[in-house]
This record gives structure tokens, C-alpha cells and sequence, in this order.
């Protein structure tokens, strides 16, 4: 519970400098909440660059809801809250070349993009491109694979390399979509890279230094709020 406090409260801090925003939005256009999922390809980049394993994209979800705010007919906010896998596969080096393993972070990331819009007089589809910072709560930790030292799906604090995955991690999202009508609905197709900024290990010596990167692609569905 502790943790979930803690989270709750960085996301109302996170969302304060917006709220002016918002509210006038609210008197400028049209509301709307939506629902959100789709693939993530993750990995993690280390800084001096790993010399006993290499990282590869590892396939994971990412889903949630958002509540878009319309400050004209170009601009937008919109918050986020998502369901977010983060991690990489990971593959031995050298004499470890043939030792394999992986490691999944879930977080619930909570993005708040600005989004520019491109409507046309003719067309039914709307092309729109978005960039924003983002927070991300950790609420479990895995790994599994004989290169961390360890049998079966084990808690990253059993293993050397991972014991110490921080809680909380910043990052910036930037993308581009289109949204479009269909059968009487709002549909909303995006891609999306997300760059970590946090160092996600606790390393007190400062040799590490590992970031998630993230690249999705998600289907969104619409409902407009009827005033």
C-alpha cells in the first residue's frame, strides 16, 4: 500500500501545472475519453556499453486509458494512464555467448502529451503527431535466464545485475497517428517511441548506468464527451 500512496501522489503532483490548461479546454471544444492497447518492442541501453551481454527488443503490451482536452481545433492535452512492459532479452558475450535470459519491468506510466492535430476539409482521416514527458511507476520486476545467474522467473532482486531497479522512472514519448470515423466510431491508430531519462538501476557506485527505450504501436477507441 505504501507504494501505491506514493505513486497516486507523484501522478497529482505530475498533473498540477496542468490543470489551468485543462480547465479552459474544457470550454474551448469537445472532451474525449478513450480506451488504448497495443505491442511494445522495449529494450535497455547501458552506459559504459555492457561488455558481458548485449540487449535485444523484447515484446510486451501496452494498454490503458486517455482523456483528451481540445484547446482549439489544432491543439490538444492529453493525459494518459497505461499498463506499460518494459524490459529487454538479454544474450551473453565472449565465453557466455551461449547463456540467455530476460528481464521485464511492468510499470503504469502515466504520459501527458501535447498533441497537434492536421484536419482536412475533405477527409474523414486526421493525422496528428504528439510529444510529452511521462512518469512511470514500477509495480513488479522479473527475470529469468541462465546469463543472470538464475533458474526460472525470479524477482529482479535475486539476481546481480538487477537488484536494485528503481521505483520510479521519467521519460519523454514523441509520435505520430492518424484518427478516423469508422461504423459510427472514433478510432485512433498511433506510434510511439518512449526514451527513458532515469538511470533505472540504484547503483550508489555510479558505473552503471541503464535506460529503457520503447517503441509501440497502439489502436485507440473514442468516446466524445455529448455536452
Amino acid at each position: 500500500m505504501p507504494r501505491i500512496a506514493k505513486a497516486v501522489l507523484l501522478t497529482l503532483v505530475w498533473s498540477v501545472p496542468f490543470v489551468p490548461t485543462l480547465t479552459r479546454a474544457q470550454r474551448t471544444g469537445e472532451m474525449t475519453f478513450g480506451v488504448m492497447a497495443g505491442v511494445q518492442f522495449s529494450t535497455l541501453s547501458q552506459d559504459p556499453e555492457a561488455t558481458e551481454v548485449e540487449y535485444y527488443h523484447k515484446t510486451g503490451l501496452l494498454a490503458g486509458a486517455f482523456l483528451g482536452f481540445p484547446l482549439t481545433d489544432v491543439v490538444s492535452i492529453e493525459p494518459q494512464a497505461l499498463f506499460s512492459q518494459k524490459g529487454a532479452d538479454v544474450e551473453g558475450t565472449g565465453a557466455n555467448s551461449t547463456k540467455e535470459g530476460s528481464i521485464r519491468i511492468n510499470y503504469i506510466e502515466v504520459p501527458v502529451l501535447l498533441k497537434l492535430s492536421f484536419p482536412g476539409s475533405m477527409s474523414r482521416v486526421t493525422p496528428f503527431v504528439f510529444a510529452g514527458p511521462a512518469v512511470g511507476f514500477k509495480v513488479s520486476c522479473k527475470a529469468e535466464g541462465v546469463i543472470l545467474a538464475i533458474t526460472g522467473d525470479r524477482d529482479c532482486e535475486e539476481t546481480e545485475l538487477f537488484a536494485d531497479v528503481k521505483s520510479t522512472d521519467f521519460s519523454g514519448a514523441v509520435g505520430a497517428g492518424i484518427k478516423f470515423r469508422a461504423a459510427d466510431q472514433l478510432w485512433i491508430l498511433d506510434a510511439r517511441y518512449t526514451h527513458g531519462f532515469t538511470n533505472i538501476i540504484d547503483d550508489s557506485s555510479g558505473n552503471r548506468d541503464i535506460k529503457n527505450r520503447a517503441f509501440a504501436v497502439t489502436l485507440g477507441l473514442g468516446f466524445p464527451f455529448v455536452r
